[in-house]
């Protein structure tokens, strides 16, 4: 992990630019976070950086969100935590008493991907709606972030898909589909279909072992395992911190 050091209002504050991996890596949550962040970059720019109540909202909406969820604020706070630590959310600190924390995404810095404000209001549809048709994302768009072409909408996927870290990717068409489907990359590095079942000989399968069968994770685990994760990385922040004089 690379330490990239900005200017944010006041003073330096430490910008940990990701691993490429670290995108393939987030959760579920931490897209969703991600996805609401960039949304409202763009939608509702008089109301960004959002707060953590807000952020909550955008997450939970109704409206736009597929799969439609309702996380706690616990579970916002840690995501966004996680995020910070990942280098793809900056925390704004209260200036003053009546002021609270808000957030706001790095994901279009200089050091990321370069994307043109068609592309982000695109990829944003892909983080909070999962696979989409180019109509379907070009109408999205066009209801609240920019209004868009059908050739510019072609366009811009296209260009998307050549970035030198591709973040989207075309679902090739399935028949009785009109045309093909667009869905985004991060997070899907480890994903396995389970659908997919490996075909074995029957000499093979005679001497595969019995394996034991992980039980599926609970929520419980999954919190507490994150909070493992960054207080794991809370603790390397410091000691570069440390090194470096800070």
């Amino acid at each position: 992990m690379r330490s990239v050091w900005s200017v944010r209002g006041s003073g330096l504050w430490p910008h940990w630019a990701c691993k490429e991996n670290d995108v393939d890596a987030l959760t579920d949550l931490e897209i969703r976070i991600l996805g609401t962040l960039v949304e409202k970059s763009m939608a509702t720019p008089e109301y960004y950086p959002l707060t953590l109540k807000s952020l909550r909202a955008g997450c939970n909406q109704a409206t736009n969100r597929n799969p439609v969820t309702e996380y706690e604020e616990l579970d916002v706070e840690l995501g966004v935590k996680s995020l910070k630590l990942k280098g793809l959310v900056y925390f704004m600190e209260p200036k003053g008493g009546h002021e609270v924390r808000k957030y706001e995404h790095t994901l279009f810095e200089e050091h990321r991907w370069n994307m043109n404000k068609g592309q982000v209001a695109l990829f944003s549809l892909l983080l909070l709606r999962g696979e989409q048709t180019a109509s379907e994302l070009r109408t999205r768009a066009r209801e609240k972030m920019i209004d868009l072409s059908p050739a510019q909408t072609e366009e811009s996927l296209e260009a998307m898909i050549l970035l030198e870290d591709a973040t989207i990717a075309r679902v090739p068409r399935q028949p009785g589909q009109r045309e093909p489907r667009w869905r985004h990359k991060v997070g899907l590095a480890e994903q396995i279909d389970p659908s997919i079942v490996p075909e074995l000989d029957d000499a093979d399968s005679d001497e595969m072992p019995n394996l034991p069968v992980a039980p599926a994770p609970t929520r419980i685990d999954d919190m507490e395992s994150l909070k493992a994760k960054i207080m794991a990385l809370e603790a390397r922040i410091a000691k570069l911190e440390s090194k470096a004089g800070i």
